[in-house]
């Protein structure tokens, strides 16, 4: 039985160390990486929804469109004065068919255009630097492909490589990605084990690969356990007097 155990615990340890060494690192740097950094909270300013000032009832918006339409809450972001602030907004849902409506004087809102989004991205970017790309995508890349298109991306030329991606309808930022965010989405890419979607942590291969490790930690125990068991002391034999 120890001569199974040894074995088994020998050869999981050979197939194991790398990705235990992945498992640690991963771990450390993530740990060590502040959370506010890596989402670009450092980077990224805000404004929130003045709900007070909305004038316009939702039902004097809905007399506009038919029964089957449905209302929702939304926000707009403006940058007037040189301030940064978020308009209310009633956002109907008819069919395919979306119309947003400000919800303080209930006239239709049109759609941003590139202009009003670099002024908001520089408006809600907490940096000095300046754009060097806006693109509105159709398809997303790999750092935010669970978002939905379109979306607005404002490349920035700081150091951290910072991308703003912008709702293309409120101006709002919806994800800020830098250096830090890459770095780390790397390395829980490595420490799930799913290197395609880097989100699924319920993936076949780490769960093989956990397994295996507590096998190699219960063998291993189990051989300590042999190793330094107390041991049964022989009785002495006294000298005869004869």
């Amino acid at each position: 039985m120890l001569k199974l155990c040894r074995t088994l615990h020998n050869w999981l340890g050979l197939i194991l160390v790398v990705q235990i060494t992945l498992w640690f690192l991963s771990g450390l740097v993530m740990a060590i990486l502040p959370i506010e950094q890596v989402r670009g909270e450092h980077l990224r300013q805000t404004a929130a929804v003045q709900w007070q000032q909305a004038v316009v009832s939702p039902q004097q918006v809905l007399q506009q469109h038919s029964a089957h339409a449905s209302l929702s809450l939304s926000q707009r972001l403006t940058w007037q004065n040189n301030q940064l602030s978020a308009l209310p907004v009633y956002l109907v849902e008819e069919g395919n068919r979306l119309s947003r409506y400000s919800a303080v004087d209930g006239e239709p809102l049109e759609s941003l255009s590139e202009q009003d989004i670099r002024q908001l991205a520089l408006a809600q970017y907490s940096g000095d630097s300046e754009i060097v790309a806006a693109t509105l995508l159709q398809q997303l890349p790999q750092e935010v492909q669970h978002l939905k298109a379109p979306l607005w991306q404002l490349q920035f030329n700081d150091s951290e490589h910072s991308r703003f991606y912008l709702d293309p309808a409120t101006g709002a930022v919806t994800r800020v990605r830098t250096d830090s965010w890459r770095l780390f989405d790397f390395l829980w890419m490595l420490h799930i084990m799913d290197y395609t979607e880097r989100s699924n942590f319920n993936n076949p291969l780490l769960i093989s690969f956990s397994a295996a490790a507590l096998l190699f930690t219960i063998s291993g125990i189990v051989l300590l356990w042999q190793r330094f068991r107390p041991r049964k002391r022989r009785p002495v034999l006294k000298a005869s007097s004869h």
